[in-house]
C-alpha cells in the first residue's frame, strides 16, 4: 500500500497527537496543525493527498476550511471529524458533507475506525453509498 500523506487539523493537542500516532501505526505519513488557517498555509508545501479535519475550531472552523479546500485544492480527499459541541456531532458532520467532505468520522474513534475512514476516502474500501441497494422481490 502506498503511504498517503495526511494533514490532521484539530485545535485540541491531545486529539492531534493521538490521531497522528494512530495514522503512523497504520503506515501513513501525518503532519498536524491546530486550525484551518495553518492548514491552508501547510498545504502548498506538504504534498498532502488527504486532510482529516475537525469541524469545530477557533479562527477558521471546519466549514470555512472545507469551502477553501474545495475551491483551492480540488483533488484532496477530505475526512471530516466531530465530537459535537452545542449541537449533536451528527449536525456538524452533515454540514461537512454538504461542504464537500468525502467521509464523515464521529469522535471519539479508534484506530480501526480511523483506518477504515481513510481507506474509504481513497476508494480502497466501499462506503455505505457505494454498496448496491438490496432489491426486494415483488410478490
Amino acid at each position: 500500500m502506498p503511504s498517503h500523506h495526511i494533514l490532521v487539523v484539530d485545535d485540541e493537542a491531545e486529539v492531534r497527537n493521538v490521531t497522528k500516532l494512530l495514522l503512523e501505526m497504520s503506515g501513513y505519513t501525518a503532519v498536524c496543525v491546530n486550525d484551518g488557517r495553518a492548514a491552508l498555509r501547510a498545504l502548498p508545501a506538504g504534498k498532502f493527498d488527504c486532510v482529516l479535519t475537525d469541524m469545530l475550531m477557533p479562527e477558521m472552523d471546519g466549514v470555512e476550511l472545507l469551502n477553501e479546500l474545495r475551491r483551492r485544492h480540488t483533488s484532496l480527499r477530505i475526512v471530516a471529524m466531530s465530537g459535537g459541541g452545542q449541537a449533536p456531532k451528527e449536525s456538524y458532520l452533515q454540514m461537512a458533507k454538504h461542504c464537500g467532505a468525502h467521509i464523515l468520522l464521529p469522535k471519539p474513534f479508534n484506530r480501526e475506525q480511523l483506518d477504515i475512514a481513510i481507506k474509504q476516502a481513497f476508494g480502497e474500501l466501499p462506503t455505505k453509498s457505494d454498496k448496491p441497494e438490496k432489491v426486494e422481490k415483488k410478490a
